[in-house]
């Protein structure tokens, strides 16, 4: 058998093993997001998501376990399969990376174009509405480009400062006239009373623009760490596959000594 430096198949090792927990993170991730969003709606927009981080963590965790097993065995074709298969996959995430960003701008522009349809919000259909609200609950902000304006006359809840907002720049007066009754209505009458009737100051789109910058700086830093990690895992097996392929054990040569003295033969001359 070919002999390996055991140091260095320990580092091996050690690299399919975080490999390895990397492929599991991704796997548990896809359960749990099925598990706490199969009976939701919004399922249906996560289910080729969920499928993705199945087979990406899938096929992590089995090539790690192969790359273990080669190194450990000192299989030449388990880490030739191993090198082959960090190859393509990082070829793919190289190019998911790639299209990613090309089409950045593009999905950016194409968001800001569907909001701008929208516009005035009150007029748009209660999908739309919904969304708008979600974003201004979530994001602490009002109307997508001018504020409250972008509501018209009706202004929703979800757009009023709360109390603790309310000395704060985050926030920014308007008549009460235009304030849609609102379900707690002892906050809206406090708020009339004492002719405080604010809104959120910051507009929704800045920071849905942050928000998905952030998405895409983290995709991609995602996305280069395994490449990274596949492109180190491509030098080491291909290092491990050259160990086993050119220490081959010579066949041993034994050299025998004899002590004593060779035998001699007496030789005798016939004369005629």
């Amino acid at each position: 058998m070919a002999k390996v430096n055991s140091c260095f198949k320990g580092v091996f090792a050690f690299f399919n093993i975080l490999f390895g927990i990397a492929g599991a993170v991704l796997l548990a991730l896809g359960i749990l997001v099925h598990a706490f969003y199969h009976e939701t709606e919004e399922f249906n927009n996560m289910i080729m998501g969920v499928v993705f981080l199945y087979i990406l963590g899938g096929i992590t965790v089995f090539i790690s376990f192969l790359g273990a097993y080669g190194a450990y065995k000192e299989k030449k074709w388990a880490l030739i399969v191993f090198c082959a298969g960090m190859t393509l996959g990082c070829c793919g995430l190289l190019r998911i990376a790639i299209l990613l960003m090309v089409s950045r701008p593009e999905v950016k522009s194409q968001v800001e174009e569907q909001l701008r349809s929208a516009i005035p919000l009150d007029e748009a259909n209660q999908d739309l509405k919904r969304v708008a609200e979600i974003f201004q609950t979530q994001l602490k902000c009002c109307g997508i480009f001018n504020g409250y304006q972008d509501w018209g006359s009706h202004i929703p809840n979800s757009c009023l400062c709360p109390t603790q907002y309310q000395e704060t720049d985050k926030c920014e007066r308007v008549e009460s006239s235009r304030l849609e009754a609102m379900k707690a209505k002892n906050f809206l009458e406090q708020l009339i009373s004492d002719s405080d009737n604010l809104v959120y100051k910051e507009s929704c789109f800045p920071i849905i623009l942050k928000h998905m910058d952030n998405y895409f700086d983290t995709t991609l830093g995602i996305i280069f760490g395994f490449a990274t990690m596949a492109l180190i895992g491509i030098i080491m097996s291909l290092m491990l596959i050259c160990q086993i392929k050119g220490h081959r054990m010579a066949a041993p040569v034994i050299f025998s000594v004899n002590p004593s003295p060779p035998n001699y033969s007496k030789l005798y001359s016939t004369q005629s």
